[in-house]
């Protein structure tokens, strides 16, 4: 009974998430398309060596857009990158005492398991 109400919820969470994808991309779609329209007037970009000559609504959008990528791949590169490097280091430094305390355990084990056979109990 559980897991079908668990999967009804996690079937309707997917569906909410979906729509509200959809509805934020459809606002961005919206906005872009009004930017572009309302600043449709020619504007020149000169690089020195080549001279870019587009909307100036366009050129926003694709400027914004370069920084909101520049951004995440520099958040990615300082943050993200670096957490996700020491937690894969930490976990190794996990296994590996866990492992030499396994190990450790497993001997005192085998000198109790030993001691055990040479005393003689009587009932």
């Amino acid at each position: 009974m559980k897991t079908k109400q668990y999967s009804f919820i996690i079937a309707f969470m997917s569906t909410i998430k979906k729509i509200l994808t959809l509805t934020i991309v459809l606002v961005l779609l919206i906005g872009s398309v009004a930017v572009s329209s309302l600043n449709a007037e020619s504007v020149a970009l000169n690089l020195y060596w080549y001279q870019l000559s587009l909307p100036l609504g366009f050129m926003l959008l694709l400027f914004a857009s370069l920084g909101l990528l520049f951004g995440l791949l520099l958040s990615w590169m300082l943050w993200t990158w670096p957490a996700n490097r020491k937690r894969v280091y930490w976990e190794r430094e996990y296994f590996k005492l866990k492992q030499a305390q396994d190990e450790q355990q497993k001997q005192v084990e085998q000198l109790t398991q030993a001691n055990d056979k040479s005393v003689v109990k009587i009932p």
